[in-house]
C-alpha cells in the first residue's frame, strides 16, 4: 500500500518540473553526424528557486480544493484523476489532428491511397550508400576508413570549439547556434 505523502510528492514533483520541461529543447529523432555538435541548444532562462517555490505553491493551491492548507487523500486522488484525464484528452486531440491531416477528402475514413500518400517515399536501393561514399570517401579508393568516417564530425566540432580546449562550453555552443541562425536569414 502506498503512503499518501508519496502521492503528494509525485504531484508536487511533476508540477515543479513542468517549467523546466517546457524550456528544455526537444529531442531530435533523426540526426546526421554533421548535425550532432549543432544539436546542443542553449536552454532558455534557467528557473530560479523563487520560480520553483511560486510554481509549487500554485500547484499546491490547485490540489488543495477545500483551501485548508493541507492535502488529503481525496484531494490527491482527484488531482491525479484530473492530470490523467488531461493527458488522455491531449493524446486524443493530437491523434485527431494527425488523422485529419491524413484524411484529405475529409470523409472521416482513411483510404489506402490517403495512407500511402502520407507514408515516406522509399528511396531507390543504393542511393543513400552512393551518397555516403561520395561524401566520405575522400581519397576515392572505394572504401571509407575510420579516419574518413570521423573527419566531418571532427571538422564540425573543431569549428565550434573556438578556444581549442577539446570541450564545447555553453558559450561556444550558444555562439555556434547564433551563427547558424544568422546564416539561415541570409
Amino acid at each position: 500500500m502506498s503512503h499518501p505523502f508519496v502521492s503528494i510528492g509525485a504531484v508536487l514533483a511533476l508540477s515543479a518540473a513542468a517549467p523546466a520541461f517546457a524550456t528544455a529543447p526537444a529531442a531530435t529523432p533523426k540526426m546526421t553526424l554533421a548535425q550532432a555538435p549543432a544539436a546542443a541548444k542553449p536552454a532558455a532562462k534557467p528557473a530560479t528557486r523563487a520560480d520553483l517555490i511560486k510554481s509549487t505553491d500554485a500547484t499546491f493551491k490547485k490540489v488543495d480544493t477545500n483551501g485548508d492548507g493541507v492535502l488529503n487523500k481525496a484531494e490527491i486522488d482527484a488531482a491525479q484523476v484530473r492530470m490523467q484525464s488531461q493527458a488522455s484528452a491531449n493524446i486524443g486531440n493530437r491523434m485527431q489532428a494527425e488523422f485529419n491531416k491524413l484524411d484529405t477528402d475529409k470523409n472521416g475514413q482513411l483510404s489506402l491511397a490517403e495512407f500511402k500518400a502520407a507514408a515516406p517515399a522509399a528511396k531507390a536501393p543504393g542511393s543513400a550508400s552512393a551518397t555516403a561514399m561520395a561524401k566520405l570517401d575522400t581519397n576515392k579508393d572505394g572504401k571509407i576508413s575510420a579516419e574518413e568516417y570521423r573527419a566531418p564530425m571532427l571538422t564540425a566540432f573543431n569549428a565550434v570549439d573556438t578556444n581549442k580546449d577539446g570541450t564545447l562550453s555553453a558559450a561556444e555552443r550558444q555562439a555556434a547556434a547564433a551563427k547558424r541562425g544568422g546564416q539561415r536569414k541570409n
